[in-house]
């Protein structure tokens, strides 16, 4: 449980450092002075050492006076950074530096969730997150073909997102009644022209799931047509060893897509898409029939988790805000705690927490706890040992959650 949680906080704080390095720029917006080294599994100490010195001297003729002191600074902070490490992570590391637009020498060091290959050295007046953003993206992105005798659908779930890629619309004629050699010869004609369409539908597919790297194919589809395009081997021989197995939809289109991925639960049971739509499935189905095992919303949740009762906190990935909390000065009370996602927010909870404390006679002080309320509460789920799910904005399950639960609820483990 904690590996998973650690998972789910690590991707989450990656998501925000990328977010924070997208919005520096240079000092002026335009000069090329921001150094990001993207250095691959493998390489040596030295090597980036001396690419850095390189550099430097690369920098020293530099004309504009400005822009020569600020990449040199840049520079000179990772060659001096470069000093305490012997041996780089087994994942590589991505060094960010350079005077960004608060005119401050700013200096990140990223190792990333997954090996680098690439090695890539760029002065820009932007850091380069593409490596980041990339290892960011699910790698969990399956094919699905979807096919009848005169149509079929091709999708991809990349993530939890389902999208419809391409729709394709065949011309079989229906089968001739007449008898006799006419009858042989239509069927001939029928026989190809279903040939010709299956071949298509593998040839569009061949042409999209080749370019991705999908971790498996899902075959559908109402008829027998997907047996007979499975049996005929119009995919090309590296994704069929990807198919992970043949199921029965009514539908084509994207309403085919979403019933094929109910229908493939098993076969993807392992990917985000699955599990989250299991845990929104609980959290709907306690809802219901045992409503008092369910939490919701930021005070209900928190303290739950404060009282330990939490068994699965649920958080919307895009949920923001800071919390604070009130306390009034020489009273005895619990201080309360709140989420508060604008300025006008806060100054709602001022108003209020004067007149909580002028019950007291008592002046009131409000602190800020928290700057990020995702971190916080992931924080306190892992001290009580409960799991934490993240639902993901970029699906139709995180749009609903948001909707149903304003981003935060939990399971608990008891009443």
């Amino acid at each position: 449980m904690k590996q998973d949680n650690q998972e789910a906080a690590d991707r989450y704080k990656l998501k925000k450092l990328i977010e924070e390095l997208d919005k520096k720029s240079a000092i002026d917006g335009h000069s090329t002075t921001l150094v990001t080294i993207i250095i691959p599994t493998g390489t040596p100490v030295s090597e980036i050492s001396e690419l850095v010195r390189q550099e430097l001297a690369t920098a020293a003729r530099i004309k504009s006076r400005t822009t020569r002191k600020h990449v040199q600074a840049a520079l000179s902070s990772i060659q001096n950074r470069l000093k305490y490490w012997s041996k780089f992570p087994e994942n590589g590391l991505i060094i960010y530096s350079g005077i960004t637009q608060e005119g401050k020498l700013e200096y990140y060091e990223v190792i990333p969730p997954k090996p680098i290959r690439i090695k890539r050295y760029l002065c820009d007046s932007k850091f380069d997150t593409s490596v980041l953003k990339e290892m960011l993206r699910e790698d969990e992105k399956y094919g699905i073909i979807l096919i009848e005798r005169d149509e079929a659908t091709i999708g991809l779930l990349d993530g939890t997102h389902v999208e419809v890629i391409k729709n394709l619309q065949g011309f079989v004629p229906a089968k001739h009644g007449k008898g006799g050699q006419s009858q042989r010869r239509f069927e001939r004609l029928i026989e190809g022209a279903y040939k010709e369409f299956l071949k298509k539908v593998g040839e569009e597919a061949n042409k999209i799931f080749l370019e991705m790297n999908v971790k498996g194919i899902i075959i559908g589809g109402p008829g027998f047509a997907k047996e007979d395009f499975i049996n005929g081997n119009y995919l090309d021989y590296r994704l069929r060893e990807k198919i992970l197995g043949i199921i029965t939809t009514q539908y084509l289109g994207e309403e085919g897509l979403r019933e094929a991925l109910h229908e493939a639960k098993e076969l993807i049971r392992e990917s985000r898409y699955v599990k989250e739509r299991e845990v929104f499935e609980q959290l709907m189905s306690l809802a219901t029939r045992s409503p008092e095992l369910i939490a919701s919303g930021f005070n209900e949740v928190n303290k739950a988790l404060n009282e330990g009762k939490v068994d699965v906190l649920i958080i919307h990935e895009g949920l923001g805000g800071r919390v604070f909390k009130v306390l009034c000065e020489n009273v005895d009370m619990d201080p309360l705690e709140v989420l508060i996602t604008s300025e006008f927010e806060l100054k709602k909870f001022e108003e209020r927490a004067k007149k909580m404390c002028d019950k007291y006679q008592s002046s009131y002080k409000i602190e800020l706890i928290s700057e990020d309320i995702i971190e916080y509460l992931m924080n306190k789920a892992t001290n009580i040992g409960a799991r934490v799910e993240i639902i993901s904005e970029a699906s139709e399950i995180g749009e609903m959650f948001k909707n149903a639960f304003k981003g935060i609820a939990a399971i608990l483990r008891y009443a």
